[in-house]
């Protein structure tokens, strides 16, 4: 009986250990994203940069999501993930057929799509239930 008991508290400690690490992970990766995106939209409604600099820039975010994604896709929703994937896309095909003003809305979108992960990968009584 004591051996089950310890190895049941070894397995919920790994468990608990597990949950913290992916939950820190995923907090600073979303974060990452977040201001990325941020130095985008802001980029975008100033205008302070041409065709050539946003493209540059959102080819440069994309590839960070898809480094991120593979970490990320081990442990989260990989629909969640493909919302993402697919608002980046999105972002980058209004930059690159030059309708810049509607990635503004599709940035927003992403962000709030990425919250949304954070808000469900959080260790609380709602996400329990």
């Amino acid at each position: 009986m004591k051996k089950e008991l310890i190895i049941v508290v070894v397995i919920i400690i790994c468990i608990i250990i597990a949950s913290i690490i992916s939950q820190n992970n995923t907090k600073k990766e979303i974060a990452s994203m977040n201001e990325q995106l941020e130095m985008l939209r802001l980029d975008v409604i100033d205008n302070k940069k041409n065709y050539v600099e946003l493209t540059k820039n959102i080819d440069e975010i994309f590839e960070s999501w898809m480094q991120k994604n593979k970490t990320l896709s081990l442990y989260l929703e990989h629909n969640e993930l493909e919302k993402v994937n697919l608002s980046l896309k999105m972002i980058k095909g209004f930059i690159e057929i030059d309708i810049i003003d509607e990635s503004v809305p599709e940035i927003e979108n992403c962000k709030a799509i990425l919250d949304h992960i954070e808000e469900k990968q959080d260790f609380n009584i709602k996400n329990i239930f």
